[in-house]
């Protein structure tokens, strides 16, 4: 069965990809317009301009020094940051961190050292919380909440939120969990007719489609430690004529 071969293939090359065949751009470098190389050299910090709105995931650390999401590398609106040494492939439009990028579905927004922060985004529809990352918790009306400019967060709560959508020309959908565990690949029963994304990254492990996740004609398939939950789309009901 062929998984996304093509897609397989192109991020299979990055690891032996000439470096004449990236695109140069300011601060970093492009394959495509999925993958980019950000670079911090000799410790010093570097911001790579890049589209993040769909989210950046840690494809694959270059340097010897470790990459760590919040410490080494993070994002911007303005792209990807590297520092310390860090030196990595990431791969942009899968999930994964936002930063305050408007228009995501799921936000990380952050106090840090205490401090009040906003972060711009559509609230319109109605805010939640879905994963609370500080020590401190995380309390609507007191540490967290949101304005029609986005949320704000402070007193060191940080988490991640989901900005709610109006359904109303949507087509129904739901959540399902698929885990690879310890690598081994999985397959999860599911009507995929109606369209797959990944809805919410679980795994360290990069879930990038057609190579560590996919579909097929009966269900979702995972592999190499990829675990997520992926948001069905499911096909609108036909009305009686």
């Amino acid at each position: 069965m062929m998984r996304g071969l093509a897609v397989s293939t192109l991020l299979a090359a990055c690891a032996v990809i000439a470096p004449d065949a990236w695109a140069q751009e300011e601060g970093g470098r492009f394959y495509g317009d999925r993958i980019l190389r950000c670079e911090s050299k000799d410790g010093e910090d570097n911001i790579c301009p890049a589209d993040i709105r769909g989210g950046v995931r840690l494809l694959r650390t270059l340097s010897r020094t470790d990459c760590d999401e919040n410490k080494t590398w993070g994002v911007t609106p303005a792209g990807v940051w590297v520092k310390d040494g860090c030196r990595a492939d990431f791969v942009l439009g899968y999930g994964g961190s936002v930063g305050s990028g408007s228009g995501s579905r799921v936000m990380r927004c952050e106090s840090k050292g205490n401090r009040w922060t906003h972060c711009p985004s559509e609230t319109r529809a109605g805010v939640e919380l879905v994963r609370q990352l500080s020590k401190n918790p995380c309390m609507r009306g007191q540490n967290w909440g949101a304005d029609a400019r986005g949320v704000w967060v402070s007193g060191g709560c940080r988490a991640e939120f989901r900005m709610m959508v109006d359904v109303a020309n949507e087509t129904p959908r739901q959540l399902v969990r698929c885990d690879s565990v310890e690598k081994r690949p999985r397959h999860c029963p599911v009507d995929t007719k109606g369209g797959v994304r990944v809805f919410k990254q679980l795994s360290r492990s990069a879930c990038v489609e057609g190579r560590t996740w996919g579909v097929d004609d009966n269900g979702i398939w995972v592999e190499d430690g990829c675990r997520a939950e992926f948001e069905i789309h499911q096909k609108p009901q036909q009305s009686g004529g």
